[in-house]
């Protein structure tokens, strides 16, 4: 079920609104060189089942209906589609963009805007990835993956589930370039797991024991094509697709057991970004095996990188905000955003501020106030309010670019 209403609009100087990158484009009928966006927010509720799907440019907001209440929302690699997991209830659906992307002289049917076929069981689905044209769900419940391709979604409902070769934990894995996939092995662990080894799409482990290096409990993963990087209390852990792995130190002013619970990927296969609440945010070169900052702080709230995987965003509990650039290590904004975030957390599944990044615009949850605010970076200012009638518990941008 839907139902489909408009949010009301917070007023924007016409100055704003004669400098927007939307009016920019007005004019561009047939210029096939330039990117088509399809941007809209896609947002879970920490009450009810409800969904709500915003257009940020028309800021029309149609609510659907869930399977259950607080979902995690992710995006896929395309950006087209979410895909929404209800870890407490042992179920995983999908969510496509929708609608049409017009060239002028052609357009692009997207589909029906609502939830795709893909829809499955798991035993506690926590950690997502979607890469390679994969989306992986890592059930935490018995140690499986649950695997399709993304371009399969709106036509099939094939999910294939296989084992990982160890026993259950909160796992996290990265798919290589030619399919097989790093995912981490309990070892000795209790909770964390202390190991990573390479399986193929079969769930067969296809590295070498003793290439498993130990350490003292793992969390976060990224990759690029032949390498995947894993947070480790003993340091960043470097798993190649041939197996081989080493550990990267870290700074000697980090404390023990202050580490990197969260690794991201840029643009860069030889950067990624590692980060800490207590510490900040770090750029980890795995040629060089470097760790150098980029926002030291030990306040970091959120921290993630943009579509294109080019800046780094990072955001403080009091507001103070930076991007930075993976390549040239620029700073591309910085300042101080006045607004109060919900940033008390008492655990898992706590309902606090969430951010989303497109484009020079930042996205960011307040769920006391029920409402999600649009922020400009470059003048580091509120532009929008959405109002919503819901407790926004996750959200993402779905953003589908077409080049032709």
């Amino acid at each position: 079920m839907k139902k489909t209403y408009l949010l009301p609009l917070l007023a924007i100087s016409a100055l704003f609104t004669a400098c927007s990158k939307d009016d920019d484009s007005v004019n561009d009928d047939v210029d096939h060189n330039d990117e088509h966006k399809n941007a809209s927010l896609l947002i879970s509720d920490a009450n009810s089942a409800t969904l709500n799907f915003i257009n940020v440019d028309n800021e029309e907001v149609t609510a659907y209906q869930a399977s259950y209440a607080k979902g995690s929302v992710y995006v896929t690699e395309s950006g087209r589609y979410a895909v929404i997991t209800h870890r407490d209830n042992n179920y995983t659906e999908t969510f496509n963009i929708g609608g049409e992307i017009d060239h002028g002289d052609h357009s692009h049917n997207l589909g029906e805007t609502g939830f795709g076929a893909i829809k499955f069981e798991s035993q506690k689905p926590t950690h997502f990835k979607s890469e390679q044209d994969y989306v992986a769900v890592y059930n935490d419940g018995d140690a499986t993956l649950s695997i399709f391709n993304e371009k399969t979604i709106e036509n099939s409902t094939t999910v294939k589930n296989i084992p990982t070769g160890t026993t259950a934990h909160h796992g996290a894995m990265v798919i290589f370039k030619n399919g097989n996939i790093a995912v981490t092995n309990l070892g000795n662990g209790a909770v964390l797991p202390e190991k990573v080894h390479i399986i193929n799409q079969d769930g067969e482990v296809v590295s070498k024991e003793e290439q498993s290096l130990s350490t003292s409990g793992i969390h976060g993963s990224a990759g690029n094509n032949t390498t995947a990087l894993f947070g480790s209390n003993t340091g960043v852990l470097v798993v190649k697709d041939n197996g081989e792995q080493k550990i990267i130190d870290y700074p000697t002013n980090f404390e023990e057991n202050v580490w990197f619970g969260s690794i991201l990927g840029t643009t860069s296969d030889a950067i990624f970004v590692g980060y800490t609440s207590s510490k900040g945010a770090y750029f980890i070169n795995i040629n060089s095996e470097e760790i150098t900052p980029i926002h030291e702080t030990a306040e970091l709230f959120k921290c993630m990188v943009s579509r294109d995987k080019k800046e780094v965003l990072s955001l403080t509990k009091n507001g103070d905000i930076k991007v930075t650039n993976v390549i040239s290590n620029s700073v591309v904004y910085e300042g101080k955003l006045s607004i109060t975030m919900d940033t008390e957390s008492d655990g898992h599944g706590s309902v606090t501020s969430n951010i989303d990044y497109f484009d020079d615009s930042l996205y960011i949850s307040i769920p006391s106030e029920e409402k999600i605010i649009k922020c400009n970076l470059e003048e580091m200012e509120v532009v929008k309010e959405f109002n919503l009638g819901i407790t926004p518990y996750q959200f993402k941008i779905l953003e589908y670019d077409i080049e032709h």
